[in-house]
Formats: structure tokens, sequence, C-alpha cells
């Protein structure tokens, strides 16, 4: 992938659990297009390491004590270029919550190299995207529970809902 851009994915891993960070460090670590910068324990912790590193993604956990990663993607939404943002957790159900604040995916844990690598594809792929307020993006994709993650599915290949 990293051919094709040219560049690297300054990437933020945000979780509480020290174990998790470190996997996602290993799994970052083995793609090309992955470039860690930082890390952060809590939510107040990211924000702080996010105005000092500016990361292109974020790799948030959603439950953490303090500010928890719905609301640090509140807050990043906020800014006038936000990085993307994965979240990386074991609570599925606050997907829906996660994609109103235009998440680039949803990855459950424990995390599949190939499952993280793919997110970061589309990462990557809307990357220099200018996404407009009101640009109809809700009418083009929905998000189906498929095993253990979300898949994004084209309104366009349904049948039927």
């Amino acid at each position: 992938m990293a051919e094709e851009v040219g560049e690297t994915l300054k990437t933020l891993i945000v979780d509480d659990e020290p174990l998790a960070i470190e996997r996602l460090e290993t799994l970052c670590g083995r793609i090309a297009d992955v470039e860690v910068v930082g890390k952060a324990d809590h939510g107040e912790a990211a924000l702080e390491v996010i105005g000092k590193t500016a990361p292109d993604l974020v790799l948030l956990d959603l439950t953490m004590p303090g500010i928890d990663g719905i609301e640090v993607a509140r807050k990043l939404s906020e800014q006038t270029t936000p990085p993307a943002v994965i979240f990386v957790t074991a609570h599925e159900s606050f997907a829906v919550e996660a994609f109103d604040l235009d998440a680039v995916d949803y990855v459950l844990k424990p995390v599949a190299a190939e499952r993280l690598e793919r997110a970061i594809g589309r990462a990557l792929a809307k990357r220099g995207e200018a996404a407009e307020p009101g640009d109809g993006r809700w009418l083009r994709e929905l998000w189906v529970p498929h095993r253990s993650e979300l898949v994004r599915v084209s309104v366009s290949d349904g049948r039927r809902i």
C-alpha cells in the first residue's frame, strides 16, 4: 500500500489496556503505511498527544476512564482538519454512535492483523477526500454486522432490507 500513497499515516494509539496498546503497536509495525507517533492510555492524554503530534490517524478505544473514546472523537470532529478515527474496541454496541462521528472503521477486539490492515486501507483511501457536510454519504452506504466485525455495504449493492 505504501507505494501507492507515497507517505505513511502518522498514527496515535489510544487504549487504557497496556497489552492492547502493545498488540496494536506490533500490528502497526507490520504495515508499511503506518508510523506510530504516540500512545495514550486515556482520553485526556490522547487529546494532549494529538495537539503535539498532529496524527493522521487515531486508533481509539471506546471505554476508558475519564474522557471516553466517543468524547475524544467528538472533540476531534470540531477541528478544521481532524485525524481519521478507527475505533478499536470490545463493544459492538457503540457502532452507530461511532459512525455518526464519521469514523473510518470500527474494529472489534481481539484485533486480527488483516482486519486492522483493511481498516487502515480505508483510512488511506479516505485520505485527501474532502467530506462536505450533508454530502449524502449516509445514503450511499450501510454498516452491517458480519461475524466479529462491521462491514460497509454500498446501498447500490442492496436489493432489499
